[in-house]
């Protein structure tokens, strides 16, 4: 919708930052996912931003926008009232009036209303860049030799902050190199692991897996498959169906499904991917995290495979000491150093 706007969608997920600078204005147990976002801001490293709209996903990022607005105003800003509840008949309704409320925003900031071509358009391009990006993992999958986890974690991150039209032709070169590459044995020598959480952050992690021969070939980090796992359907109304993409998502500790709670969905998708355990990143203080972390963790458990919490944080705090557990893990389940 941002795009079909004619502004460019820009999204807050990485990055470093003195994370002292935010604590002054936010409690320090809040994650620090919202400090981060907060200290760039206040540093002016995303003075180039026009606009900011904040998804309620928990009840730090309800009162982050007017935070926000109040230390570092933008000429557009706008919260996105996500529902909780995304099982209950009323949901998609809710959802809808919610997209309609902030397409008008857009349009009245833009001062022209968005048309259904434009917007449909819009939505062409990203099922695109989904299509693009999950082939490219599904051959990261069969072939850890030849992109790293860390390579193709970093493209999905780097999609989320460049033209999309750019990115795609750009996917599409680094698809057609990667057939072209020979392949041998080693390209398989990796143990499959899942990782679970709700960022991928730090991306260190990654590295340290590698390591010791591991690879994650499975995820549902925001900025990781969640974001690439299914497209729109563009045989129905575009807000309609902008609509049922968000209610049908995969299930996340904001946002869990009466019909496929997150530990069952966890333990299914290991079995599918046949991963030999799981790694939970725990992201420090995250709320919707903190209620559901333990049942992942014992439902992972308790279906034979090796599981590991650890917690993180943005601002690479606490590297060495994820390094060392990230080691012993692998080492318990096989891994060698590479």
């Amino acid at each position: 919708m941002i795009h079909a706007a004619g502004f460019f969608p820009y999204a807050i997920v990485g990055g470093s930052a003195n994370l002292e600078k935010a604590n002054s204005h936010l409690q320090a147990w809040a994650c620090s996912h919202s400090r981060s976002a907060l200290a760039r801001a206040l540093d002016g490293e995303l003075d180039f931003l026009d606009g900011l709209i904040i998804p309620h996903t928990c009840d730090t990022m309800r009162m982050l926008l007017d935070l926000w607005q109040h230390l570092r105003p933008l000429p557009y800003m706008e919260n996105y009232r996500l529902p909780r509840q995304v099982s209950r008949v009323s949901a998609k309704q809710y959802l809808l009036s919610e997209l309609a409320r902030i397409k008008k925003g857009l349009e009245l900031y833009r001062g022209l209303p968005i048309g259904v071509d434009e917007l449909q358009k819009s939505i062409n391009l990203y099922n695109q860049n989904r299509q693009l990006l999950r082939r490219l993992t599904e051959f990261h999958n069969h072939n850890p030799g030849l992109i790293t986890s860390r390579q193709l974690y970093s493209i999905i991150n780097a999609a989320m902050i460049m033209p999309r039209e750019e990115v795609n032709n750009l996917l599409k070169i680094v698809l057609e190199n990667l057939k072209q590459k020979p392949i041998n044995e080693n390209n398989y020598r990796r143990l499959p692991l899942l990782m679970s959480g709700t960022l991928l952050e730090p991306m260190e992690v990654l590295d340290y897996l590698e390591e010791f021969g591991g690879t994650v070939i499975a995820d549902d980090f925001q900025n990781g498959y969640r974001y690439i796992e299914a497209d729109v359907n563009t045989a129905i109304d575009p807000l309609e169906a902008l609509a049922e993409r968000q209610l049908k998502r995969i299930p996340s500790a904001a946002f869990d499904i009466n019909e496929n709670p997150r530990r069952f969905f966890l333990t299914s998708l290991a079995k599918e991917k046949k991963v030999v355990g799981a790694i939970f990143l725990h992201l420090t203080f995250c709320e919707p995290e903190n209620f559901d972390s333990y049942d992942n963790l014992k439902a992972m458990q308790a279906e034979g495979f090796p599981a590991i919490r650890i917690e993180t944080q943005f601002g690479n705090a606490g590297l060495g000491q994820i390094r060392t557990r990230i080691h012993a893990y692998m080492e318990m389940i096989g891994g060698e150093s590479l």
